[in-house]
């Protein structure tokens, strides 16, 4: 069995990858088929994700709803981190929120596939 390494962390750029409100199942494939074309991948999950799942990314962000304090810390993290682009898998969590990150990187709401389109 292989033990993952993180990379060191790129910034500005990387990717974010939203995984809240995805299965265990999607997020692990969602994170294979991101890791390999970007030099840094970075994962927002949920608590219960973060506590079940083995995540082999370079970073993981923990969500919990902290209120407004917290969503606004969390939009003020993915402001100053300037990533390359966001893909956010699923749309019924978290849906706004790239309407609140600003500057705004580049947005990719849906299922990236592995022959590279969104579904």
């Amino acid at each position: 069995m292989s033990r993952f390494t993180p990379r060191p962390i790129k910034e500005p750029g990387g990717i974010l990858l939203i995984g809240v409100g995805l299965s265990d199942a999607a997020l692990g494939e969602a994170i294979k088929t991101l890791y390999g074309e970007s030099s840094s991948l970075t994962v927002l999950v949920s608590r219960g994700q973060a506590a079940r799942v083995s995540l082999p990314a370079d970073e993981v962000w923990v969500y919990a709803a902290l209120g407004l304090r917290g969503a606004m810390a969390l939009v003020r993290r993915m402001s100053w981190r300037h990533f390359e682009a966001v893909h956010q898998p699923s749309r019924e969590a978290l849906g706004a929120l790239r309407f609140f990150v600003w500057p705004r990187p580049f947005w990719i709401l849906g299922v990236k596939t592995p022959s590279g389109t969104n579904s």
